[in-house]
């Protein structure tokens, strides 16, 4: 079985997308697929060893980083992160700067775009799609996956298909967003427009949430028919050693902005049943820390996964609406740790992803509220030595297994 896999990012850089993308390749590759990978070339920062190249797949890898590219990263710094040992000050210090930091962007990113203005669909891809349209192969695939983001993802092999680059039996479009639906929102109608005629080209479409399947099927009736689930497959970044552990202490790790989550019932919650948490993202919203609640910004991935192998209880926090899921829930749930789920979003919203994944007995489940949050800290703390077992439906062989069957 061949199976041509194409990313407009770059899999050996460590992000959270790319967890689920090297998870799908690493799915394939254990159910014995011969692999071609098109990826982007990212020639800002270094690989991170935990997302080395897989030895059994062939990699073509495009530049992605035009003169442009290069005139506005030009200066930029990297901000490190506050530690568990910072003071309140420090923290304070920390966000302050960077508010700074951003506004000066801001001011630059405005005037560069004045001078210098991108692809309005695909602003950050569109020198990597203009080098990568250069793939041919002689390969006949039996499978081609484009997984997004970016949606460039799609729009290349689109741009293949036309040319008669790439031969192939069947094409799985896996969007772990929507494009114009997104829940972030601030997308142009012509972006609608692409979308749709993405979605038209492909033979097969899967949405890693159920609910916003049900919704693409809603907005994009004509392509319905071929819409599907498939959870997102965990990557394993962390160690698995329970002696590390915290006893009784809670991590929420992820950004939350308040327009698209509220995490105030469970900063609260925390405080009132006094129990040690780390709270690690970016956000608008102006949280203390305190003696016990230690309040972070972004970090990156292996920095973050410390923290996660000493933390016992990691939190799910659902959005506000929109019923796209926080893709960190897959990748907890083939972990040891008990896991916090807090549901929110509409009536509807919150009923379909209960039913969901209450079917897997993993989780303890409550609602966005300072009462439910602390009703299941109580519950939790008082079996504050307990592991869990992990779900290996999750498992990326398991997943693509599903793939497989679903679509050769």
């Amino acid at each position: 079985m061949k199976v041509l896999y194409v990313t407009g990012s770059c899999l050996t850089k460590n992000t959270s997308a790319n967890m689920s993308h090297n998870g799908y390749v690493q799915g394939l590759l254990e159910n014995g697929a011969e692999v071609d990978i098109i990826m982007a070339q990212d020639s800002w920062g270094e690989a991170d060893p935990a997302f080395s190249q897989w030895e059994k797949a062939k990699y073509y890898v495009y530049n992605s980083v035009s003169l442009k590219d290069k005139i506005r990263k030009t200066g930029r710094k990297g901000f490190q992160a506050a530690s568990v040992s910072d003071t309140k000050d420090a923290v304070n210090n920390h966000r302050n700067a960077k508010k700074k930091s951003i506004n000066l962007r801001s001011i630059a990113k405005k005037l560069f775009y004045k001078l210098f203005p991108n692809d309005p669909l695909y602003p950050l891809e569109e020198k990597w799609l203009k080098t990568a349209a250069r793939f041919k192969s002689e390969t006949k695939y039996d499978l081609v996956i484009s997984n997004s983001s970016p949606a460039a993802s799609h729009k290349l092999v689109s741009i293949l298909k036309k040319k008669r680059a790439i031969q192939y039996k069947q094409w799985v479009q896996i969007w772990e967003d929507p494009w114009f639906y997104d829940l972030y929102g601030g997308h142009t109608e012509a972006q609608k427009v692409e979308e749709h005629a993405l979605l038209r080209d492909a033979d097969k479409i899967y949405y890693v949430s159920p609910l916003t399947l049900m919704y693409q099927k809603k907005y994009f009736a004509d392509c319905a028919d071929k819409m599907d689930f498939i959870p997102l497959p965990a990557f394993e970044f962390a160690s698995e050693d329970s002696s590390k552990w915290l006893p009784g202490s809670y991590g929420y790790f992820g950004d939350y902005y308040s327009q698209t989550r509220n995490l105030e019932p469970f900063y609260e919650a925390a405080r009132q049943k006094d129990a040690e948490a780390y709270i690690i993202g970016d956000t608008n919203l102006k949280l203390e820390t305190t003696d016990k609640i230690h309040v972070m910004p972004r970090i990156t991935l292996d920095e973050l996964s410390k923290y996660q192998e000493q933390t016992h209880v990691l939190v799910n926090l659902c959005n506000l609406k929109g019923g796209q899921i926080p893709g960190k829930i897959y990748h907890y749930s083939v972990t040891r740790h008990p896991i916090l789920f807090i549901l929110d979003g509409t009536e509807e919203e919150k009923k379909q992803i209960y039913s969901y994944f209450s079917k897997l007995e993993r989780y303890v489940f409550c609602e966005n509220t300072v009462e439910s949050i602390s009703e299941a800290i109580e519950t939790i703390n008082r079996n504050e030595n307990k592991e869990e077992s992990p779900a290996e439906c999750f498992y990326p062989k398991n997943i693509i297994s599903q793939l497989l069957k679903e679509t050769i």
